[in-house]
């Protein structure tokens, strides 16, 4: 399995890398343009995005990665409520799944686990 994580704070790519390393192969990008990158260039299964991105925000980068890369798993983080915005961006499909900052580890684990098996 292979995983990007999108996330413009260098110690939650840190953070993040280091708890899931040995369950997948991770891939982190500190902007939405190094994450499409990844995307152009690797398999990717799963898709973390925190949605307070400077330039383009979590959500209009899962919602171009839902069209370019539609068989991925997409999935929001963010530490704000969940809005309408959101709510109808998960009905057209853009992300799968919703997880507020600060994420818990078991419950990303399960989340991956749950859509690779």
């Amino acid at each position: 399995m292979s995983i990007l994580y999108v996330d413009h704070e260098i110690n939650n790519l840190n953070s993040f890398k280091a708890s899931f390393r040995r369950d997948a192969e991770i891939f982190v990008a500190s902007s939405t343009s190094e994450g499409l990158r990844i995307l152009n260039e690797q398999k990717i299964d799963v898709i973390f995005a925190d949605h307070q991105m400077p330039g383009m925000t979590g959500l209009e980068f899962l919602k171009q990665a839902s069209s370019n890369f539609p068989a991925s798993v997409r999935v929001l983080l963010t530490g704000n409520a969940y809005t309408d915005e959101f709510k109808i961006a998960a009905e057209k499909g853009y992300f799968h799944n919703y997880i507020n900052k600060p994420w818990d580890e078991q419950q990303l684990r399960h989340l991956m686990m749950s859509h690779t098996s």
